[in-house]
């Protein structure tokens, strides 16, 4: 399923393989001029493939390698002769046959391999400039794009709440935390983000990310100097997991937060605490 809404000069263009864009199963792509960030994924390939088809779509570019977010690659590709750019790190990713989670697969589908080529430092379309911005917290290939004559902000997977209580594995929140404050620094006008919806004047909103952030960091550090281990420190600060946690099978959980933050503290090669 596809929906679209306008903000300014950006088209929104949400994707589910579910009616109701129920949260957590729908993401975004976002056109701008000849540029898609973005492709989504593999239940809506098709659609969207067909939805372009009079967009004049020239360029895209993958804000990470993620499965909701590349598995219309191939498909631009043939139908379209789209060229395709994603952070260097990405690269090989993108390229090879994706290793996924059931869950994985239920929700976003399985991804078509796809070439793309690496990102410059920017993006220029007919009538605007975006700076990339590796963003690697998310992922170490996570890239925003920052339109700053209109303070758009492109941010992928980065920003999904204030308060955040689930992460991936891997998933690095200390470096979250400056991205986000690399982010803030920008002043941006208006949050386009993937996985949940559009934000206006959003400086009031990266200002509480960061604090909770920070907040959550120095409370780990604090739980930790204390002698606690990570399954008492999440214990004490998140109760008892959700059951999105059961549904990825642990993929996204506030185990992985706390591990997240904990992760400074261990020694080279050692397992996880």
């Amino acid at each position: 399923m596809i929906a679209t809404n306008q903000y300014e000069d950006v088209l929104q263009i949400k994707m589910s393989r579910y009616p109701d864009f129920r949260r957590g199963t729908c993401v975004s792509a976002y056109l701008v001029d000849c540029l898609l960030v973005d492709t989504g994924p593999a239940h809506t390939a098709r659609e969207l493939t067909e939805f372009l088809i009079d967009k004049n779509v020239k360029v895209a570019v993958n804000t990470h390698f993620h499965e909701d977010h590349i598995s219309a690659n191939k498909f631009l590709q043939d139908a379209y002769k789209v060229e395709i750019y994603a952070h260097p790190l990405a690269i090989d990713k993108i390229s090879q046959p994706a290793e996924l989670y059931p869950y994985q697969e239920e929700v976003w589908g399985y991804p078509v391999p796809s070439r793309v080529k690496p990102l410059d430092d920017y993006i220029e379309t007919r009538n605007h400039h975006f700076d990339v911005i590796h963003t690697p917290g998310h992922d170490r290939d996570h890239i925003c794009l920052f339109e700053p004559s209109k303070g758009w902000l492109f941010t992928g997977d980065l920003f999904v709440t204030t308060r955040p209580v689930v992460c991936r594995p891997n998933d690095d929140l200390w470096q979250t935390l400056e991205d986000f404050k690399k982010l803030r620094a920008l002043n941006p006008h208006i949050l386009f983000p993937a996985p949940v919806n559009v934000v206006s004047e959003p400086v009031d909103r990266l200002d509480k990310v960061i604090a909770y952030l920070q907040e959550l960091g120095n409370k780990v550090d604090e739980l930790y100097n204390k002698g606690m281990n990570a399954e008492q420190i999440r214990q004490e600060i998140f109760g008892d997991e959700s059951l999105l946690a059961e549904f990825t099978q642990q993929q996204f959980s506030s185990a992985n937060m706390v591990k997240s933050f904990m992760r400074k503290y261990e020694k080279p090669n050692a397992p996880n605490k």
